[in-house]
């Protein structure tokens, strides 16, 4: 296991990128699609399907950018509070490295934590010329040479992750995608194929987080086998530890085998 010392200058070594918004438009009713370039994005570097990156905005109440591309966590820790950027982890959906442009689809949601609202606030006004800084990628879906078959449950945060995922898969492996959104509206285009099967699961009108919707839908399933299954999901902090308690448990599967990522927990949450 690595040491604490080696873990945070493994982080340090993560690179920033600095950018600015080229576009910004709504793609559902609680989606925007921001659009980032630059020409530091001709250093970008893809790391899987599923790359997320921290975007890093301008405190509230400023406009100017406050880190540079040479951004760490130790040196964050050691910024004045009111000078530290603040934001949130997105996925890359769309990475244009002959424009150095990337996609990122944001949710529009409500939070009484001022630090994760203001990403989302910040997604729903962002104008081209923009500053940010992007710290990353990486990654958390990594299957096996043996996986012929991936399950994902996802909410909406972890939706651009899913569709990244089902554009992806290589010959022979199948993804069973299970979605939960609040309604048909919301419901947005994935890549379609023989290999690609989608299940929408709608809250209707019930708040995010607060539905069992994922954690019924995989207990419904027949159990598949352990040795060719793989599980990612990205959705609110419950529901991927109570779907990881179950395929552990019940599908059988080994702790490599299973990717749940608590994206976001709801503010009544323990």
């Amino acid at each position: 296991m690595p040491t604490k010392l080696a873990e945070i200058q493994q982080m340090n070594q993560i690179p920033t990128y600095v950018v600015e918004v080229v576009a910004n438009r709504q793609i559902a009713p609680r989606m925007r699609r921001v659009t980032v370039g630059g020409e530091d994005l001709a250093r970008f570097q893809p790391k899987g399907p599923d790359q997320f990156l921290y975007l890093l905005l301008p405190p509230p109440g400023m406009d100017e950018l406050t880190v540079d591309t040479e951004f760490t966590w130790t040196g964050f820790r050691r910024m004045p509070k009111e000078q530290r950027p603040v934001g949130a982890y997105y996925t890359v959906r769309h990475h244009r490295p002959d424009q150095n442009e990337i996609d990122l689809d944001m949710v529009l949601h409500e939070s009484h934590d001022p630090d994760r609202g203001h990403a989302a606030r910040w997604a729903s006004e962002a104008s081209p010329g923009d500053p940010l800084a992007l710290w990353g990628p990486r990654i958390c879906y990594e299957p096996g040479d043996s996986v012929t078959d991936v399950y994902a449950f996802v909410d909406e945060t972890g939706l651009p992750a899913a569709c990244c995922l089902a554009e992806s898969l290589p010959k022979g492996r199948r993804a069973h995608l299970f979605i939960e959104v609040d309604g048909p509206e919301d419901e947005l285009p994935v890549p379609a194929s023989e290999a690609v099967t989608v299940t929408w699961l709608h809250r209707e009108g019930r708040a995010p987080g607060s539905t069992d919707l994922l954690e019924s839908c995989a207990q419904q399933l027949a159990a598949p086998d352990p040795v060719t299954t793989y599980v990612y999901g990205g959705a609110e902090s419950r529901a991927m530890k109570a779907i990881r308690k179950y395929v552990r448990r019940n599908w059988k599967l080994p702790k490599e085998a299973v990717s749940l990522v608590p994206y976001w927990r709801r503010d009544d949450s323990d």
